[in-house]
């Protein structure tokens, strides 16, 4: 008969104070505590220290053991983050450094109503009064998801509110009743007319970036009012508009107001895209500085619907938006014209396109003929270095317009142009021509260069009753040989010596129309 022994593993055990130093490997058991430990051994045995080292069983609180946070950056050695050595901070301090719209109970599965966790979220973060001074305002973090959301949402002032990417981060609407389905309140919660009233801050010092603003029905989707200081980054309004040849309810993807007592400005738009309403901006109010840089309208009916209701008498409408920039953008699929500025007896002006893209804009108009891409009915509002798909320069502008171009590609002149010869734009094939019936007055800044003969100079067409006239003012090193007119119908031509040389004209054309 086999014979079985038993043998039973010995460790020390005692109260907590009583635990003396552990031999290496040798287990200690604090009886109570409830609190295992094991012995580190010596120096000499390679141990880092002496000492005792606590074993974490299912008994031990595990929040209280990493309750304790210490910024260690990204080296072996801790950062010195204190004037004489780390600061601790707890772990509830270091989760609350940021706010996730998850904490109100937002779920971001396309499928739940997030409007009343949104909202608790953004009032709770955003506002601060004599009752919680000491609050302190955090971003409030949007992770990835598409939000529903099926009542109104409001912001307040100071928010701050970040995305994963308007890929990513998509708030969309969830009725089609809602006008506006986002919109800027004061501290108390104000809306619209009764924004300000009582004293309280109007919506300022606002930040939002990487987020999608969506319907799916033909609603106005966000209203800014009385507002400044407000920027959007890397932000897509997004909506189900369909290319058509007239718009249906004229609703807009932002709407613009104001107030004589609070004005709307200091509005940036960086990096955003506006696609698929029938508006994407629209205003009649005096708001000022509104600044669009690096964007992208698409989809639209109109992209821009400035001043249709400045009338030069009502309150806060007797100007209309004024130093709207909108620069680097690109407008493409927009069925009338991209930008409209309306002279209805207000004066919006001042306001400036520059360094934009046009393509596929005003070709599915209501009228038979294309619309132009920019229509500036009121004077004193330009356009800077645009480019134009279409080629013809009269097809693009409508109105009173400042309009300069970019450098054309240089054309070449004939030698021994002993008869008029028309200037051709090398990069259109057409000549280049002034419609006095539209065009007041057309400068060329330009250089000739023939051989070694150089010319600047400046070209100025003007309209009169009695035809056109044609001046030009010019320096040169050495005799070009070159002499400019313009004909009756408005084209530039040329005459030129016999010199065995051509000539290369180079020029950006300014016309006021």
């Amino acid at each position: 008969m086999a014979i079985v022994q038993i043998s039973r593993i010995q460790h020390r055990r005692g109260l907590k104070e009583q635990l003396p130093q552990l031999a290496a490997g040798e287990l200690g058991w604090a009886v109570d505590s409830q609190e295992l430990y094991i012995g580190n051994g010596t120096t000499a045995e390679g141990a880092p220290e002496v000492g005792n080292t606590k074993i974490i069983t299912e008994d031990d609180n595990l929040l209280s053991t990493v309750n304790t946070y210490i910024f260690r950056g990204n080296t072996d050695n801790p950062a010195v983050t204190g004037s004489s050595g780390d600061v601790t901070r707890t772990l509830q301090q270091k989760l609350d450094d940021r706010v996730s719209v998850k904490d109100y109970g937002a779920v971001g599965d396309g499928v739940t109503d997030d409007a009343a966790a949104i909202n608790r979220a953004i009032k709770n973060v955003f506002t601060v009064d004599s009752t919680n001074a000491k609050k302190e305002r955090r971003s409030l973090y949007f992770p990835g998801g598409t939000y529903k959301v099926g009542s109104v949402i409001s912001i307040y002032p100071h928010a701050t509110i970040v995305g994963d990417g308007p890929t990513s981060t998509i708030l969309e609407s969830n009725s089609n009743s809602l006008d506006p389905v986002f919109q800027f309140v004061d501290r108390n919660g104000h809306t619209q007319a009764n924004i300000g009233s009582g004293g309280y801050e109007v919506p300022n010092g606002i930040r939002i970036q990487g987020v999608c603003f969506k319907t799916t029905h033909d609603q106005n989707v966000m209203r800014i009012d009385q507002t400044n200081d407000l920027h959007f980054d890397n932000c897509h309004w997004l909506g189900a508009y369909v290319n058509q040849t007239g718009q249906t309810s004229g609703n807009s993807l932002i709407e613009l107001f104001g107030t004589v007592a609070n004005e709307t400005k200091r509005i940036h738009f960086t990096g955003c895209t506006f696609e698929g309403l029938e508006f994407a901006i629209e205003s009649s109010d005096n708001i000022e500085d509104i600044v669009f840089s690096s964007c992208e309208f698409l989809k639209l009916y109109r992209a821009f619907q400035l001043g249709e209701l400045s009338d030069g008498s009502t309150a806060n409408k007797t100007i209309g938006p004024t130093g709207v920039v909108i620069s680097a953008s690109r407008f493409d699929l927009i069925d009338a014209e991209a930008i409209k500025i309306f002279d209805n007896g207000g004066t919006p002006r001042g306001n400036i396109v520059a360094g934009c893209s046009f393509r596929d804009v005003g070709k599915n108009s209501d009228d038979s003929a294309d619309l132009p891409e920019v229509s500036f009915l009121h004077g004193n509002n330009r356009s800077d270095n645009n480019f134009f798909h279409r080629t013809d320069i009269l097809s693009n502008f409508e109105g009173t317009v400042y309009h300069e171009s970019p450098v054309r590609s240089p054309s070449t002149l004939n030698d021994n142009a002993s008869s008029l010869t028309a200037v051709t734009d090398s990069d259109t094939g057409s000549n280049v021509q002034f419609d006095l019936q539209r065009e007041n007055f057309v400068e060329f800044d330009y250089t000739l260069s023939r051989g070694t003969a150089r010319r600047n100079g400046k070209i100025t067409i003007a309209g009169t009753p009695t035809g056109v006239h044609l001046d030009d003012d010019f320096t040169e090193n050495s005799a070009t040989g070159v002499t400019f007119f313009v004909s009756a119908d408005g084209t530039l031509k040329y005459t030129s010596t016999n010199t065995s040389t051509t000539s290369t004209f180079k020029y950006r054309e300014i016309r006021f129309l």
